[in-house]
């Protein structure tokens, strides 16, 4: 369960901010505060190094304010990630709580971490002298048990593109510090199968993203027009829509199999079809004229790039659109 500490207060050291997280959950009383205080403790989990190992007694809670943990279970010769916890978390031995057994999972950290600790005797020592631990515990255990709950049903329903996607909205600030063999043994898939639906993932992300880019290309040229203007050049409106120039280019290459001055020209010869089309509003204008107007620069390069892309004549296609000229 992941607790955004920075949006609930902001507290001088973590064991600080431990207890101001508590707080959120019940009032908390002076004497309980003074003997957190007293008895939270730090603890440095340098990467690789074990919080606990399978077999051993784990005695304590924690609180994870830096780095991220693993916990695996080894059985058949085959090791299993039951648990990914990234910083801001709450950790202990789930099979081994309290230290009252053998935990049945190792927990180690995969970078360099820090936990706040207590004791598991101290817990149990506040449950009996303060009654608002019980609260502040049972609301955690709360949120575990219904996160826990979400994971089994995915892992066990989910298409992997599924289980994948809830990993990520579960931790999305963290998922690149996590080795991918860790994320499919924990998602329960290969670990080739993870690599392709991240491909699918990006792509489907980059047509989203190209999307947005080309709404806003075509927004911008709708009401500003910028292809009438005859210094307008790839640098200048990839500055003004704030777009990499060889990103802007590779857009315009992939959706109109144009090269920028194409694109452009492109642009102008719709506008003077338009024209052509509704010829009584523009009779007062020459061919010349129109294509000045749509931003040629010379009659020639207006009427080769028009026949270019219409198969013929200005004049022509103002006579087959039925406005002879």
């Amino acid at each position: 369960m992941q607790e955004k500490l920075s949006q609930i207060g902001n507290a001088s050291n973590p064991a600080h901010q431990l207890i101001t997280l508590f707080a959120a959950y019940s009032t908390i009383s002076e004497g309980l505060k003074a003997e957190l205080e007293l008895l939270l403790k730090l603890r440095e989990l340098k990467k690789d190094h074990h919080l606990v190992k399978q077999g051993e007694y784990c005695n304590h809670f924690y609180f994870l304010v830096k780095g991220i943990l693993v916990s695996t279970t080894n059985k058949n010769n085959k090791q299993l990630t039951s648990f990914i916890i990234p910083d801001r978390n709450f950790v202990t031995s789930v099979s081994g709580m309290y230290g009252y057994k053998p935990s049945e999972d190792s927990i180690f950290a995969i970078e360099n971490s820090l936990l706040v600790s207590l004791h598991a005797k101290d817990m149990l020592y506040f449950y009996q002298q303060y009654p608002e631990m019980n609260i502040i515990m049972r609301c955690i255990m709360e949120r575990c048990f219904q996160e826990a709950h979400e994971r089994s049903n995915m892992i066990r329903l989910g298409t992997a593109k599924e289980k994948y996607q809830y990993l990520l909205a579960s931790i999305p600030d963290h998922i690149g510090r996590i080795p991918l063999s860790h994320q499919a043994n924990y998602l329960d898939i290969r670990q080739e199968t993870l690599q392709r639906v991240n491909k699918e993932l990006d792509i489907e992300s980059d047509q989203v993203q190209c999307a947005h880019l080309l709404a806003k290309l075509d927004t911008h040229i709708s009401q500003h027009k910028n292809f009438l203007q005859e210094t307008i050049t790839l640098k200048k409106l990839a500055r003004i829509l704030e777009i990499p120039a060889h990103q802007l280019n590779h857009l315009i290459r992939n959706r109109h199999n144009k090269s920028f001055i194409q694109f452009i020209h492109s642009l102008k010869i719709d506008l003077v079809k338009k024209r052509l089309e509704n010829i009584a509003n523009w009779k007062h204008f020459t061919l010349e004229a129109l294509g000045a107007e749509a931003g040629f620069r010379s009659r020639s390069v207006f009427f080769s790039e028009f026949k270019k892309h219409t198969g013929m004549s200005p004049g022509e296609y103002a006579r087959k659109s039925g406005q002879s000229r």
